[in-house]
């Protein structure tokens, strides 16, 4: 009797560690370069106590030649459905003080092929958009696409900026602390960045 209830004993210490490693064991995504054929990295993180499960709010930052450009992004969640599993949605940039977005902007030109960058662009304290969301808990690829297998972190969505005439793809990944713009075509590139101007 005694040695059964050693075993027994043995048997839950070893499948409660088990239990444990599994569940401690964090999503390994793919190394991927903060700057890419199509695509731009930049800095994110939740803002503070302004999500809720329905709405996102995060801080977003792009630090180039010294210069710190800085915008919020407000996203409502919607879960993906249909034979093609996406949600309409919608969101807005917001404008943040004393961004300084030169840099980005410069960037965000060779990211999207836009043929300038926007001079005295009209600052506006929000940006509202149309969206798409195209996938979550999907994982970026090194060559910039993204995939269900493996898992990771990303929610991926396609916007619609201006009248929704200009597109491009925003993706957002708060648990590695990244977002990215992404290019939909080169024909959007000019006047997804005259919007962008007007907020970041």
């Amino acid at each position: 009797m005694k040695i059964r209830l050693v075993m027994i004993a043995l048997l839950a210490i070893a499948l409660s560690a088990g239990c444990q490693k599994e569940e401690a064991q964090p999503i390994a995504e793919p190394q991927v370069a903060a700057v890419g054929d199509g695509w731009l990295m930049f800095s994110l993180r939740p803002a503070d106590g302004a999500s809720s499960e329905t709405v996102k709010r995060y801080q977003a930052a792009y630090v180039a030649g010294g210069k710190v450009a800085r915008f919020d992004i407000e996203l409502t969640m919607a879960r993906p459905s249909g034979k093609i599993p996406v949600a309409f949605t919608k969101g807005k940039f917001i404008a943040v003080p004393n961004s300084d977005a030169a840099g980005f902007l410069t960037a965000l030109q060779k990211t999207l092929e836009a043929k300038t960058i926007p001079s005295n662009a009209i600052r506006v304290t929000e940006l509202p958009f149309s969206a798409v969301i195209l996938g979550e808990h999907v994982s970026h690829s090194p060559n910039g696409g993204f995939a269900v297998k493996p898992p990771g972190n990303w929610t991926t969505t396609k916007l619609f900026l201006g009248d929704g005439s200009s597109e491009v793809f925003l993706n957002l990944n708060p648990v590695l602390g990244k977002g990215e713009f992404s290019i939909k075509d080169p024909e959007y590139g000019d006047g997804v960045l005259q919007e962008l101007a007007k907020v970041l």
